[in-house]
């Protein structure tokens, strides 16, 4: 055989040869497989990353298949098996299998979303999906569009720039010549400030609001503004958190708007109003059902306030969703979704630009998005919304409440166990262990005097040690055994003298967890803290 025939032989044919994808898939698959241990594929050790980095060259000589994946195999010992339904470390899910098939089919014919000259299927998945997303959210969807992008920071940083483009029109071809000032909570994902720097506004310019119980203080929000005014400055895009990681805080969007609408009145420039929407969104497939009737009624009720807040999602000018988080999908699948698409034309380049793209007419996105090569994202999120609809979505949450549920229930009845989140209806869990009692002396709860500032801030700082080393020791028998794994905030809510509280947290994603896998997961935190109290000294 030549190298030249040699080479042919690791392509597929341009049809007729996916048997050869299917078949190496197969045997991949059950190579890894066939290392799983619990919640966990093998065991993961301990890596020195600069050795890694020393020791590895670029090869010379040609491989072989079987030899490349074997190699590549072993590069998934050690990784965490998001379907089980004890690995509840954070908001990533396991996928379905259609979703998985569709990332397989865009990688297969390698579409490129930059137009539909490159990629057809993508971009009828992505018209299509951001129609049905709009729709969700209650746009027009004779005006609004969007697109899909890396990742929830993509959506804020395709917000960020919108808002800095209506703040200080042209700013795309003469640079920023204003200081602008972004808008958001205290309780905001990092990622706004990523977009910050990458847009040149300067984490300097981002203007953190105060919240209250994880919820924006929107008094302070319009005096901030004020005073952006009256030094000089610009308004650019307000970020609402709709619905936070850890504690599921959201913003109230509504009254946000009605303050940017009175501020904007005494300004010549519009004013852009983001909703980080990355983890809340399917909550809007709730909205006008009667699926709950059969839960008991309080949780009916906190449901309820849920579906109502982030309902005001179609008062936004852009929102964010993410796929990959509570969408079920693979990585990367988030949507960038606005109400108007003419707002999309703010970040449009010219073409003369481009000379050798976008001759003819058609779906051309890559004329406005920040990426050049974009791979066919949508599809993923198109499959999981045809197939599992709002009554798929609204089941899914259901049995992940039902079963946060559970695990709260448990934990209210015990007596070294504070739940900070009992009456908020997502399903994370968020919690705060104490060595002995969460009570002190007199009966009264020791969350609350250290949310008071009544304690020592170094009581308050052993405590947050302790619940971390309970966190660190699950995760770290988990990578080795496949046991239960959960995870810890290092600041899940901050006192009135700004004192940090961590929370550990539990957040069911599985499908195919029980109340009998929260009994457990309860059974393995005392383990854990069992531990902790044995091998590390709490002096109060």
């Amino acid at each position: 055989m030549t190298d030249i025939e040699l080479v042919r032989s690791y392509f597929t044919k341009p049809s007729g040869d996916e048997d050869r994808i299917v078949l190496m898939l197969n045997d991949l698959l059950e190579k890894i497989d066939n290392k799983e241990n619990g919640t966990v594929i093998g065991k993961k050790k301990p890596l020195d990353y600069e050795k890694l980095m020393r020791e590895t060259k670029f090869p010379y000589r040609m491989s072989n298949e079987t030899d490349v994946g074997n190699f590549i195999t072993g590069l998934y010992e050690g990784i965490n098996l998001w379907s089980h339904p004890l690995m509840q470390p954070n908001v990533v899910p396991p996928t379905t299998t259609l979703s998985i098939i569709a990332a397989t089919l865009g990688a297969r014919y390698n579409e490129n979303s930059i137009s539909d000259d490159y990629g057809m299927s993508a971009a009828r998945s992505e018209i299509m999906a951001i129609a049905m997303l709009a729709d969700l959210i209650g746009y027009d969807t004779t005006k609004a569009g969007g697109i899909f992008t890396f990742g929830g920071t993509g959506c804020n940083l395709y917000g960020a720039r919108i808002g800095i483009e209506k703040a200080d029109p042209n700013a795309k071809n003469t640079g920023i010549r204003d200081r602008i000032h972004f808008f958001c909570s205290e309780v905001s994902h990092y990622s706004i400030k990523s977009a910050a720097i990458w847009t040149g506004v300067g984490l300097d310019n981002v203007k953190t609001i105060p919240s209250y119980d994880n919820v924006m203080d929107v008094r302070l929000l319009e005096e901030e503004m004020e005073k952006t005014i009256n030094d000089g400055a610009r308004i650019g895009t307000i970020f609402a958190t709709m619905g936070t990681t850890d504690a599921f805080g959201i913003d109230p969007l509504k009254k946000i708007v009605e303050v940017r609408n009175r501020i904007q009145k005494k300004l010549d420039y519009q004013i852009h109003i983001h909703a980080d929407a990355v983890i809340g969104w399917p909550y809007l497939t709730f909205r006008g059902d009667t699926c709950i009737n059969h839960l008991p009624h309080l949780l009916q009720e906190e449901i309820k306030e849920i579906v109502s807040k982030i309902s005001e999602l179609q008062y936004a000018d852009s929102v964010g969703i993410d796929f990959h988080k509570t969408g079920w999908a693979p990585y990367l699948c988030s949507a960038f979704v606005i109400k108007d698409r003419k707002d999309l034309s703010l970040l449009q380049k010219q073409k003369k630009d481009m000379p050798y793209l976008f001759h003819g007419e058609g779906y051309q996105p890559g004329t406005f998005t920040l990426e050049s090569s974009r791979p066919n994202y949508a599809q993923k999120a198109l499959a999981n919304m045809m197939l599992l609809g709002k009554q798929g979505y609204e089941t899914l949450i259901i049995h992940l409440i039902t079963a946060a549920n559970h695990l709260r229930e448990m934990m209210d009845d015990c007596q070294d166990i504070e739940l900070l989140n009992r009456h908020n209806p997502a399903f994370v869990t968020d919690f705060r262990i104490y060595p002995h009692t969460k009570y002190d002396s007199v009966g009264e709860s020791l969350y609350l005097k250290e949310m008071c500032d009544e304690n020592e801030e170094k009581f308050t700082d052993k405590v947050n040690s302790y619940n971390q080393r309970i966190a660190q020791y699950m995760i770290e028998k988990a990578q080795h055994e496949g046991t239960a794994m959960i995870s810890y905030t290092d600041n899940y809510k901050t006192t009135r003298l700004s004192r940090t509280i961590v929370a550990l947290k539990s957040y069911p994603m599985s499908p195919f967890v029980e109340k009998e896998h929260m009994d457990e997961m309860l059974r393995q935190i005392y383990r854990a803290k069992e531990w902790v109290d044995t091998n590390c000294a709490f002096d109060t």
